[in-house]
């Protein structure tokens, strides 16, 4: 439920993925397939908008990752998050980085420990968003800023509220924090690589 309601407030399409029970999963997860039977594709809600998830559940094990996705197809407007059973870790950072820097494909890896509850709705997570490109230049103006790399910097896929958000290097995120004095404030972070 936590990753529907993420990809939800992504603009995703979640709603046939909802109706299923946790016999259904429990009877999905027992099937030959096992943890990986529970994938699906997600498409965007405006239908104008061709994006889609690809979520993929996987046992994939520390040494095959590399491999598995050396010969990861290359789909246009499409972005997979995959769910794992171990930690998410310095080598699923680096094929990440890799595929979006060699392939220009987006994956984003999720450990399903980590998944339990919504890590954007926790109280001590500031809000962040995405700025979009006119904003991005609005804000370089307003605070004299020539490049993206004179902000200070938040890693991709590294930081597990980024990949949450689906932001790729060169993004500027929004983080709106709460403030005693001010009500509240607002930071700005490039994503790099």
């Amino acid at each position: 439920m936590t990753l529907l309601d993420i990809l939800n407030d992504r603009g995703y399409d979640t709603a046939p993925y909802r109706k299923f029970s946790p016999y259904e999963i429990s009877k999905a997860l027992s099937l030959p397939e096992g943890f990986a039977s529970l994938s699906f594709v997600a498409k965007k809600i405006d239908p104008k908008d061709p994006k889609v998830c690809m979520v993929e559940y996987g046992k994939r094990t520390r040494q095959d990752l590399a491999k598995d996705f050396n010969e990861y197809p290359t789909i246009d407007l499409a972005e997979t998050i995959v769910i794992i059973m171990e930690p998410v870790g310095d080598l699923h950072h680096q094929v990440a980085l890799s595929l979006y820097l060699n392939k220009n494909i987006y994956v984003a890896f999720f450990s399903v420990f980590h998944l339990v509850n919504n890590p954007l709705k926790h109280m001590l997570v500031p809000k962040h968003e995405i700025a979009t490109k006119e904003e991005e230049e609005g804000i370089m103006k307003k605070y004299h800023i020539a490049s993206k790399s004179k902000f200070p910097l938040i890693r991709y896929h590294v930081d597990p509220i980024i990949r949450l958000i689906g932001a790729i290097p060169g993004n500027i995120i929004k983080i709106t924090r709460p403030s005693e004095s001010a009500g509240e404030t607002i930071y700005y972070r490039c994503v790099s690589v």
